[in-house]
């Protein structure tokens, strides 16, 4: 009998999902999309606290802590990544050269934690230093159970769960900060661009487009949910407006707000936005 794998990877703040398929390709895909739809049938048997970690010339090392919470025991390996942004901001990862970490696989008894053990090889630099940790289940060959899923049978299906948590090496002298720029508008579509222009992370909460007629009045609005942009690096952001709001609006203004800062920025709307 073939087996399924299908690896769930977690961040404390985003959920992305890898799945590798085998057997038969339409059966399988269905499943899948199902199961991806129905994630509270498939809860995580074990979870990763803290949620983050940030490190310093003062504190240059750190614990993370696996708590099991099924009654098997739980095998799981560990891999470090240097964390970085591409030009529109989406994340890509390399080689871990400034942390360490132990240990590399372990086994959590049942209803039991473990600490894996984090520190810095290099003191901090004058910007922030950013990595994840990624922590795997190791599936077990003897838990591969028969799931139930749209009437059907999916024999040997695997589910695995990858947690993914930020480390933060923070700089001599942190400054946070961010601006919006480039916004514009064509056909209907307001942009903007969200920058941080400072030297550590920023956890981004939402950014919101608020478009106002020219008595002040709000005729429309639509927010999007934030994430991490780390320093230097930008992301754009897109936000169509009804036809039959467009040629009202006077103004557009956006606001991007995450933990610690808010920003805003306008845009004075003309009716050639909302065609050309």
């Amino acid at each position: 009998m073939r087996r399924t794998s299908y690896v769930k990877t977690v961040s404390a703040d985003f959920l992305k999902k890898r799945v590798k398929p085998a057997g038969p390709a339409a059966f399988v895909l269905l499943f899948l999309l199902w199961a991806l739809s129905a994630s509270p049938a498939f809860p995580s048997n074990f979870r990763i606290e803290p949620t983050s970690l940030e490190l310093s010339g003062s504190a240059k090392s750190g614990v993370f802590t696996v708590i099991n919470d099924a009654d098997d025991k739980l095998n799981v390996q560990v891999s470090a990544k240097e964390w970085a942004q591409d030009a529109e901001g989406k994340d890509a990862y390399g080689e871990a050269r400034d942390v360490v970490f132990f240990p590399k696989i372990m086994t959590v008894e049942a209803h039991g934690q473990r600490a894996i053990r984090i520190g810095i090889k290099s003191p901090p630099s004058l910007q922030e230093k950013t990595y994840r940790l990624f922590v795997e289940e190791i599936p077990s060959p003897n838990k591969a159970p028969d799931v139930k899923a749209a009437g059907k049978i999916a024999a040997g299906l695997t589910i695995a769960f990858r947690y993914s948590t930020p480390i933060f090496i923070k700089p001599v002298r942190p400054q946070e900060s961010a601006v919006i720029d480039k916004i514009g508008m064509s056909r209907g579509a307001a942009r903007a661009l969200v920058t941080n222009t400072g030297n550590v992370h920023v956890k981004l909460l939402a950014v919101t487009f608020t478009g106002k007629a020219a008595n002040g009045k709000e005729l429309y609005s639509k927010e999007f949910a934030g994430w991490y942009l780390l320093s230097g690096r930008s992301r754009s952001y897109e936000a169509s407006v009804p036809k039959e709001l467009c040629g009202s609006l006077a103004s557009i203004e956006v606001k991007a707000q995450s933990e610690n800062l808010t920003v805003h920025g306008s845009l004075n709307v003309q009716k050639k936005m909302c065609s050309q």
